[in-house]
C-alpha cells in the first residue's frame, strides 16, 4: 500500500484520521486513523517525538518502548517520529467510519455469526446468561467445533474457566487451611518448649554460680594466706605500740591531793591507751614534771594520816619531809 499509494500519507501524524477514497472505489466511505508504523530498519513510531525521522532519546519506561529491569534505570534508545516520511515500510491503520462496500476477508463476515471469544471469567460469564451461584458455569461457555480429519471425530474446543470454584478446588483450600493451622500449632509448642529449656538452663546457671561464691567464702575465712596477701602485708608499715601514763592530779601550786597509791593505780590502769607513734603524746607542763618524784615520796608518807593542813605548804617546807622520810 504504501508503494502504491504512499504520498497520500506523507506528512500525516499518528492519531490523525484520514478518508480513504483516493486509495480506490473499494475504499469508497471509508475514513482510516494512523495508530502507528515502522521504518525500514524496522524501528516503531513513536507518539510525542514531532520529527519524520528517527533519533535517539533517554527513556524510562514511562512512554513506552523501554521496560527497565529495576527502578531507576534510564537508558538511550532509538525511536522514529510520529510524523510518516517517505523512509517507512508499513502503517497501521484502524476503520473509524465504514463504506458501502465490504472489504474482502476484514468486513464481509456475516452478522448472525456467533462470536468465538466470549467471556472466560466465572463472574462474567453468570452476568452475560444471568445464571446464578448455583447453576453451573460450564454448560454456558463459548465453545468451537474443530472437524476430524480422515474420519476422525469432531473435536470440541473451549476455553478455561477463570476462578471456577469446584468441589476439587474446595477440598484443595480446605487441605491448605489444616495445613497452615497445623504449622501455626506446631511452632507456637515449639516456641514454649524453647522457652522452658531456656528457663531450666538459667535456673542451672544460678545454682552453680551460688555454689562458687559460696566456696569462695569458705575458702576466704580459712586461715591460708594468698600471695597477693603477703604482699599486702610487708607493704604495710610496722607499728609501735606507746602506752600512756596517767599523772596525777595536782593542786594550784603543784601539791598532789591526798589519794592512796593503791586507788590511784586502779583508777589509771584501765585509762591505758595504745597509740601509734605517729600520734602526739600529751606533755605535762615543767610545774608537774619537776615534782613528779616530790609528789610520789609524799604521798607514800601521807598516805595513813590525811593532811588537815588549810594552808599549802611551800617549796621549802616540801623538801624537808622528804629527808627526813628518807632517813628513817
Amino acid at each position: 500500500m504504501m508503494k502504491e499509494n504512499g504520498v497520500f500519507f506523507l506528512d500525516k501524524r499518528l492519531s490523525e484520521e484520514v478518508p480513504a477514497d483516493s486509495l480506490g472505489d473499494e475504499f469508497k466511505g471509508y475514513i482510516f486513523k494512523i495508530t502507528g508504523g515502522y521504518d525500514k530498519e524496522g524501528f516503531a513510531m513513536m507518539q510525542g517525538v514531532i520529527l519524520n525521522h528517527r533519533t535517539r532519546l533517554l527513556l524510562d519506561g514511562r512512554t513506552g518502548q523501554y521496560t527497565p529491569k529495576r527502578k531507576g534505570c534510564r537508558k538511550r534508545k532509538s525511536v522514529r517520529g510520529c510524523i510518516v516520511g517517505s523512509d517507512m515500510s508499513c502503517i497501521n491503520v484502524v476503520i473509524v467510519k465504514r463504506g458501502p462496500i465490504d472489504l474482502p476477508k476484514l468486513t464481509d463476515k456475516a452478522s448472525d455469526r456467533p462470536s468465538v471469544r466470549g467471556p472466560k471469567r466465572a463472574d462474567n460469564i453468570r452476568k452475560a446468561w444471568g445464571l446464578s451461584k448455583k447453576d453451573d458455569v460450564r454448560h454456558y461457555v463459548m465453545k468451537r467445533v474443530k472437524p476430524g480429519k480422515d474420519g476422525k471425530k469432531d473435536r470440541i474446543k473451549s476455553p478455561k474457566i477463570q476462578r471456577l470454584i469446584t468441589p476439587v478446588v474446595k477440598q484443595r483450600r480446605k487441605r491448605l487451611m489444616k495445613a497452615h493451622r497445623l504449622q501455626k500449632e506446631k511452632s507456637r509448642k515449639e516456641a514454649a518448649d524453647y522457652a522452658n529449656l531456656l528457663k531450666q538452663i538459667r535456673a542451672q546457671k544460678r545454682v552453680s554460680l551460688l555454689s562458687k561464691r559460696r566456696e569462695a567464702r569458705s575458702s576466704k575465712t580459712s586461715t591460708t594466706v594468698t600471695p597477693i596477701e603477703k604482699k599486702k602485708k610487708e607493704k604495710t608499715p610496722k607499728t609501735k605500740l606507746v602506752t600512756k601514763k596517767v599523772v596525777p592530779k595536782t593542786g594550784a601550786k603543784g601539791v598532789t591531793k591526798p589519794n592512796n597509791l593503791a586507788s590511784a593505780k586502779k583508777a589509771t590502769a584501765p585509762k591505758s591507751v595504745t597509740k601509734k607513734v605517729t600520734e602526739k603524746t600529751t606533755v605535762t607542763p615543767k610545774a608537774t614534771t619537776e615534782k613528779k618524784s616530790t609528789t610520789e615520796k609524799k604521798s607514800t608518807t601521807t598516805a595513813k594520816k590525811p593532811t588537815t593542813e588549810k594552808k599549802q605548804p611551800t617549796k621549802t617546807e616540801t623538801k624537808k619531809p622528804t629527808k627526813k622520810a628518807t632517813k628513817k
